[in-house]
């Protein structure tokens, strides 16, 4: 039983009920995930970076939200293929250890992330190797004044919503680069997979798998949980859930919460009136890694705390990422209209920026 009142669930139930609850159109976006690969792939290929920026010793991403979860899931993508060291900066500056031999791809939806910026500025004083992925604002005028190679795009959304790029394009530098080997064969094989699940879980299909799961966890307070590039996926669930569904979620990661996070199964007792864990699978998963999620199923069930396991066959691992992505945003995107929300807008993001703004 959740704990949340109940809400009217028609509204997800027609394609006209959908489309009246959506007037920022997030919907649209989800499903633009495929192309939005695709286009990055291309537009990724087609830049001009000199030969210069493959001789480094490090990678640091800098990014924040939605631009830096891109970063994220391609280090763990290509971990076991990377030929650096490859890490994402969320905060303002940067690590101590970069310098002339970094690399450092400053990624900003918008251009203006505050402390992207200080990101940006820090590696320029530095002598930072910057490549800057963005649809424009100071970042591009910052990084063309400097004659920094600049890899733009243009799409109107909200940066969580432009995931498909934010991804894409650090996929992309890194194989033009030579970091990694050519991708294209992957990036294929995954949108192909990616179209067959579309089939279930778009807002017309008669049988669907995403509108279930949403209503099944209306109300709920989900706690993703996953392993290797899966726990990098759990912290995107968790962010999709706050600004989509306007709803609370935490994620961590295995084997970390093996060592903690079990222990805490017990109280308080409304727990469990309250939560969902959600196992974010992996075929692919570390043997190990099978065997704890078995044993953290088990303790959920002695402290009856209701879970549930996603998981999709992929012919790759970056299907799975993208099939994962998909359906977890149709999901926070259906729970969002459920919860009476609007997805589009972010509101207390909006207000922490004004009052920024104002010192």
């Amino acid at each position: 039983m959740a704990i949340a009142e109940s809400r009217d669930t028609s509204v997800i139930e027609s394609v006209e009920r959908i489309r009246e609850a959506d007037p920022g159109d997030m919907l649209s976006r989800i499903k633009d995930l495929p192309k939005q690969v695709r286009d990055a792939w291309a537009i990724a290929s087609k830049a001009t970076i000199a030969p210069a920026y493959s001789d480094v010793r490090n990678i640091v991403v800098a990014g924040m939200g939605g631009s830096a979860i891109g970063g994220d899931l391609a280090a763990a993508l290509l971990a076991e293929e990377l030929k650096v060291p490859m890490s994402v900066h969320r905060d303002y500056g940067l690590p101590a250890y970069v310098g002339r031999d970094s690399l450092v791809i400053v990624s900003s939806y918008s251009g203006n992330t505050e402390e992207t910026l200080s990101s940006f500025e820090e590696a320029r004083k530095r002598g930072a190797k910057i490549l800057a992925l963005t649809t424009g604002g100071k970042i591009a005028e910052l990084a063309r004044a400097s004659n920094y190679p600049i890899v733009t795009f243009s799409y109107k959304a909200q940066p969580r919503a432009a995931l498909g790029y934010s991804l894409g394009l650090v996929l992309g530098a890194l194989s033009k680069l030579g970091f990694v080997r050519d991708l294209s064969d992957d990036i294929e094989a995954a949108l192909s997979d990616l179209a067959k699940l579309e089939e279930r879980v778009h807002e017309g299909a008669r049988t669907n798998d995403a509108k279930r799961m949403a209503l099944e966890l209306q109300g709920r307070i989900p706690f993703a949980y996953g392993a290797g590039v899966m726990g990098v996926m759990a912290r995107r669930v968790k962010g999709q859930w706050n600004e989509n569904a306007k709803n609370w979620s935490a994620f961590d990661v295995m084997s970390e919460l093996n060592h903690n996070a079990v222990v805490g199964f017990e109280n308080p007792p409304i727990a469990k009136e309250a939560l969902t864990v959600l196992l974010l699978r992996s075929d692919r998963d570390n043997p190990r890694h099978k065997l704890r999620f078995e044993v953290t199923r088990e303790l959920l069930d002695r402290s009856r705390i209701p879970h549930k396991t996603l998981q999709f066959a992929g012919r790759n691992m970056l299907s799975e990422v993208l099939q994962m992505v998909y359906f977890t945003d149709y999901v926070s995107f259906y729970i969002a209209l459920l919860n009476g929300a609007d997805p589009s807008p972010v509101k207390s993001i909006d207000y922490l920026k004004d009052r920024l703004a104002k010192g």
